[in-house]
């Protein structure tokens, strides 16, 4: 196979799921606009100039724009793709009415939150759909990485132990071992685990004591976990349970990390970006459907969920600019919205680039380049 057609085949995976929830994100905007009467002029997936399209009945413009990261619903009234609100004038009473200012503030919110809602949508139906098929996915509770300072550090745990018990609950799979450390956070308890084929147990203390001795109780044991996959076959319902339970505590796990990392600790979450994102849908391609499906799922989550942070320019942003006006009871003027917009771009270019640096720290190319200076030195 040719370097260049190597290099497509490894790209595919990538815009396939970056297409794929953009498209879906978008349609969640584009059907709640269409449902409050809101003229649609442009359904595009990627920016730039247009490869190619077409013009359905009502006048809406769908179109693969030239570079696919991306992809944006632009309405009766928008200056630009990021739907920055433009002056009406000109506009008679009828197209005004078709405008996304021309509407209430709530129907401009729940525009705004299609996107995010057909996300978490999509990732509930994935989960319903593999849940009923395949089945809900699990994992043998081996350890990947010890995490400095942790539980599983004080324990002694180690890459490639299995953890098999908490006590005397018996766990064969992840969802069993963080039950059964539930069930004992907060006191002391026996880590069983296995070793090259030995037995093992440690002691450790499911809870943190604090100065004046009181005790938190702890349920995490600060490793990552990389065993082979299981499933269990289940009802759509207990699928669609499964897939409200990942998306809580993949939200919870965000926010807390997050928190973490403004309050300056050095276990706060780390955002990824497309590079992450280009790796994980390559390695789960190479891994078959189901696992690419569930690749699909987290991440259409994660856009959703991201794009309902409270930062102009973002649909959360947009809800509460929308809610404000709600509360005020009068229109926010339009230079005061594009301002704040344009303070949202920053704001958002500013994460995109320390998600990129993340990516490129996670994957050694900033040691990498540290250390060539350091030989050019030296």
């Amino acid at each position: 196979m040719s370097f260049r057609l190597q290099g497509i085949v490894s790209a595919l995976p990538f815009f396939i799921v970056l297409t794929t929830i953009v498209f879906i994100h978008e349609l969640g905007h584009f059907l709640i606009a269409r449902h409050y009467n809101v003229q649609v002029k442009t359904f595009s997936i990627g920016f730039g100039p247009k490869l190619f399209g077409w013009t359905d009945k009502k006048g809406t413009q769908w179109r693969l724009s030239a570079f696919p990261l991306g992809g944006y619903v632009m309405m009766l009234g928008d200056a630009d793709a990021s739907s920055t609100r433009a002056k009406l004038d000109g506009l008679d009473d009828d197209a005004i009415a078709r405008t996304l200012t021309g509407k209430t503030p709530f129907q401009r919110m729940m525009v705004a939150f299609g996107g995010p809602l057909f996300n978490i949508l999509l990732t509930l139906l994935l989960f319903a759909g593999i849940g009923r098929f395949k089945g809900i996915p699990d994992m043998v509770p081996r350890v990947q990485e010890v995490l400095a300072h942790s539980l599983a550090s004080k324990a002694g745990l180690k890459k490639g132990d299995i953890i098999s018990g908490v006590n005397d609950i018996a766990v064969t799979k992840v969802s069993e071992m963080k039950k059964a450390l539930k069930s004992y956070s907060g006191q002391d308890a026996t880590l069983h685990y296995k070793r090259g084929g030995k037995s093992l147990q440690s002691a450790v203390a499911l809870y943190e004591t604090k100065a004046d001795g009181q005790k938190t109780p702890l349920s995490l044991l600060g490793v990552t976990l990389n065993g082979n996959r299981i499933y269990e076959k289940v009802s759509v319902l207990k699928a669609l349970g499964y897939g409200a339970t990942y998306c809580y505590e993949a939200a919870r796990g965000l926010l807390v990390g997050l928190g973490r990392t403004i309050s300056g600790q050095k276990d706060g979450a780390k955002l990824g970006s497309f590079l992450m994102i280009g790796d994980g849908a390559q390695k789960s391609f190479s891994s078959g459907g189901v696992d690419f499906l569930l690749y699909m799922a987290m991440i259409s989550f994660s856009l959703g969920f991201i794009n309902l942070f409270p930062i102009p320019v973002l649909d959360g942003g947009n809800i509460l600019l929308n809610f404000i006006e709600i509360v005020i009871r009068r229109p926010l003027s339009s230079v005061f919205v594009n301002i704040v917009s344009l303070g949202g771009v920053g704001l958002v270019a500013a994460l995109m680039m320390w998600s990129v640096w993340n990516d490129l720290d996670r994957y050694g190319v900033i040691k990498g380049i540290v250390d060539f200076f350091k030989k050019l030195f030296h």
